[in-house]
């Protein structure tokens, strides 16, 4: 019989889970970032394709609509 505390834990993985994924799919842009400074959108968005980013994620990476993080200094 389960506990409540086991279905604590399965959450708890689900976030991990989740997390990593997020991270993996951050490094994929990453890269895709690279390839497209170094060869060309194309190659770029066909890197990203194939890796499963999303195909809005790679839009708005591969337009140059990203965000840039602030350092805390306005």
């Amino acid at each position: 019989m389960r506990s409540k505390n086991d279905k604590v834990t399965a959450t708890n993985m689900d976030i991990l889970d989740c997390a990593r994924q997020d991270d993996l799919t951050a490094q994929k842009v990453e890269v895709g970032i690279i390839f497209q400074e170094m060869l060309d959108t194309a190659t770029a968005a066909a890197y990203l394709a194939k890796n499963k980013v999303p195909i809005a994620t790679a839009l708005r990476v591969l337009t140059g609509s990203r965000r840039k993080k602030s350092g805390g200094a306005n």
